[in-house]
């Protein structure tokens, strides 16, 4: 579903019923308008009505927009004030449905004024519906809070059901954009014990059930879709009898999004038979697969064709669905199909386009992930300035109640003065005296709970910035800061988180390997030297998906369970293989690591090493070359693949993040794999830590002051020659 909308289709629907299947519009409309001129009264304004309807069926706005105008002066002129509102409703669901932001914010408040009025609340509080909802599709979703929240304590005052569950039922939509979903719940199931309650049925209780299912389908809670598809059922069909709209299009939409939310529960519980029922419904039920419904469908026949194992089947589906995805503004659902194409990909053993599309998916998910965060700051941030508002009230009332009383004590003094022989007004101006200062103790006593607040939200703050500072010194901490000074290696690496904790990690570790680990290891001990002791180098470079307390914990993880298996000397594929299996167990967040692994042999500069996913190397001046693999964590039961190079002592190796390449400067200018190269072509180099300070300069001179957009870490390897 996209949005509340469904009452406008409602309207439509009905509409099209009283004039009959099968009209042609345009010449109903003609012969409506030859009739006019002949009617007068009751007559006249129904077939206005009717030619309001039907010019909905026009792509021709402004012919919409005359014929509403029409229709409200002939009310106007008839002094009809019910159909005057019913005009108004008709023209600010034009409004919505047409983006026409402007005249919603400006226009509508007087048509609810007007409503009001007139006593009719549920049409009031429809309107002021269109605004709320107006906010939230502008993604202004503390302003769409804040102004349901008012259309709610409106409503209260009014004692009206309608305006309440719909209040209810903008803001769970609201807390869902803001993935609050225990809120968003919370809310639906407010809403639609409200409207179940109201003798005349509405679309809104419809949609408050819609969205419940779609955030329980978020949260993966399948068995409570199940058990409220139950009343679901019973309200749809009642409110489809009593609405007369059997066998329609607007009946069909609203079948359509339940047998949704059925074969959504059914696959999320592996429910083959069911889920496939459910589909059938679905699809009886769908104009179009060019459709929002028909595009949706597509993606869930293939969910459905993956539990079945029928992975060609399910390629076909995506295909389909990718095909019509062409112009589509949605990058969260472009998310979605290519996440399910990679999946299919890995299940097909396609396991370089796999990589490719999760990439791609990556990338896409980092930018949606920062907009998401932008949008939800903008959100608190509107209900703090709200808070904020109502104090600076607060503060003002209070001024004016302080002046009244240095009023009322001034008057007083000057009766106490002037009628001091008079008993009775001495009294009388004592006991206001005792009525203002109670006045004021009041008003006091509310500024100290007002100052203990702000004090407690300030310690509250500090707290958490204390806590996440202490989280950054402890993830600093995971990686090594001492550096080995050794005549055959010259070796340094640098972490600079985005936030205050970040997902990025390196590691290394030297253990000097003897004959017998060389055997351990698969290496022909009668190659070696008796006894002879071999260095080798254990590192890593990796960046954890996502950002933040989330991704430092599973980069935390990540580096223990590599330090842990380099201490076994192990190739660094099958060091890949094994962190996979344990990080994929359980991961239901989806989240994974891109890494490059290497041992380097120090006496003979002989490299292993295994990419999983990760940027390509610069060796000797040139990106490597290298064999793909899945990032680590996505699929249980990959095996990486390893590769090595004879000898690279003397060559510069440098390892990095895509917080290198893709920094990004004000005028969102990428840094650039070119510009990369070019840095390492012609220059001398001296030392390992001067390479790392040398890139840092120049990421810091490129971004020139721009907000950091992802975390960034080099190491820089140099295997001395004649050691």
């Amino acid at each position: 579903m996209t949005g509340l909308r469904t009452i406008t289709i409602f309207l439509l629907s009905a509409a099209f019923l009283l004039l009959g299947k099968g009209v042609v519009w345009a010449d109903a409309s003609s012969e409506l308008r030859q009739r006019l001129a002949t009617l007068e009264g009751p007559d006249r304004l129904a077939t206005l009505e009717q030619l309001c309807y039907l010019s909905q069926d026009s792509d021709n706005i402004n012919y919409q927009m005359r014929c509403i105008d029409e229709f409200m002066n002939e009310a106007r002129r008839q002094d009809s004030i019910n159909q005057v509102v019913h005009a108004m409703v008709l023209k600010a669901a034009l409004f919505y449905n047409n983006d026409m932001n402007d005249s919603v914010f400006n226009v509508i408040p007087h048509y609810m004024e007007y409503a009001k009025k007139a006593l009719a609340l549920r049409e009031h509080y429809e309107l002021w519906g269109h605004i709320a909802n107006t906010y939230i599709f502008m993604g202004k979703n503390g302003e769409g809070i804040m102004e349901t929240r008012a259309m709610y304590e409106d409503a209260k005052k009014t004692n009206n059901p309608y305006g309440m569950g719909l209040a209810y039922c903008i803001m769970g939509t609201a807390y869902s954009n803001l993935r609050d979903f225990e809120e968003s719940i919370n809310s639906f199931e407010k809403s639609i014990e409200i409207l179940s309650d109201t003798k005349n049925m509405s679309p809104v209780l419809l949609d408050a059930y819609g969205y419940y299912s779609d955030a329980l389908n978020s949260m993966k809670s399948y068995k409570k879709m199940d058990e409220l598809t139950v009343p679901w059922e019973k309200i749809l069909k009642a409110f489809i009898q009593e609405k007369r709209i059997e066998a329609t299009p607007t009946a069909d939409l609203y079948w359509s999004y339940f047998y949704l939310a059925c074969a959504q529960a059914a696959i999320g519980q592996g429910q083959v038979e069911r889920a496939t029922k459910m589909l059938d419904y679905m699809q009886s039920v769908t104009p179009s697969e060019e459709s929002y419904r028909g595009r949706t469908l597509l993606y869930y026949k293939a969910q459905l064709a993956l539990l079945q194992g029928d992975y060609q089947q399910a390629l076909t589906y995506n295909e389909r669905r990718y095909q019509l995805m062409s112009g589509n503004s949605d990058q969260s659902g472009v998310v979605n199909v290519n996440f399910q194409r990679a999946d299919i990909f890995n299940h097909l053993g396609r396991y370089k386009e796999a990589a490719s599309l999760f990439r791609t998916v990556y990338l896409i998910s980092d930018s949606l992930n920062q907009q998401d965060t932008k949008s939800n700051l903008n959100a608190m941030n509107t209900m703090f300035g709200l808070t904020e508002m109502e104090r600076e009230k607060d503060r003002l009332v209070l001024e004016q109640k302080q002046a009244q009383m240095r009023w009322i004590i001034a008057v007083a003094v000057l009766i106490v003065l002037s009628l001091a022989v008079f008993m009775f007004f001495r009294l009388r101006a004592a006991r206001k005296l005792r009525q203002a200062h109670g006045e004021l103790q009041v008003a006091y006593d509310d500024l100290q709970a007002a100052n203990r607040v702000i004090e407690e939200t300030t310690a509250v703050k500090e707290r958490i910035e204390s806590e996440l500072r202490i989280a950054r010194d402890i993830q600093m901490s995971m990686v090594p800061t001492m550096f080995p000074e050794r005549d055959d290696l010259d070796l340094y690496a640098s972490m600079t988180p985005a936030k205050e904790v970040g997902g990025d990690l390196y590691d290394f570790l030297i253990i000097e390997n003897s004959s017998q680990t060389d055997s351990n290891r698969g290496i022909d001990p009668s190659q070696t030297e008796s006894n002879h002791v071999k260095p080798l180098l254990y590192f890593c470079v990796g960046d954890v998906s996502g950002k933040g307390v989330p991704a430092s914990l599973f980069m935390a993880q990540a580096t223990r369970l590599f330090r842990t298996l380099a201490k076994q000397q192990m190739q660094p594929a099958e060091i890949a293989t094994r962190l996979n299996a344990e990080l994929a167990e359980d991961n239901e967040q989806g989240m994974f690591v891109t890494m490059f692994l290497g041992v380097i042999d120090l006496q003979t500069g002989h490299l292993d090493f295994c990419n999983a996913g990760h940027n390509p190397p610069v060796l000797a001046g040139k990106f490597m070359d290298m064999e793909p693999n899945a990032p680590i964590g996505l699929w249980p039961g990959l095996e990486y693949v390893g590769e090595s190079i004879d000898n690279i002592s003397g060559d510069l190796l440098f390892i990095y993040t895509d917080g290198l390449n893709e920094a990004e400067n004000e005028a969102q200018e990428q840094f650039g794999d070119d510009h990369l190269l070019e840095l390492f072509q012609g220059r001398r180099f001296d030392s390992a830590h001067q390479t790392v300070d040398m890139m840092k300069e120049e990421v810091a001179r490129h971004v020139a002051g721009a907000e950091p957009s992802d975390d960034l870490t080099m190491m820089c390897v140099m295997i001395k020659e004649n050691n």
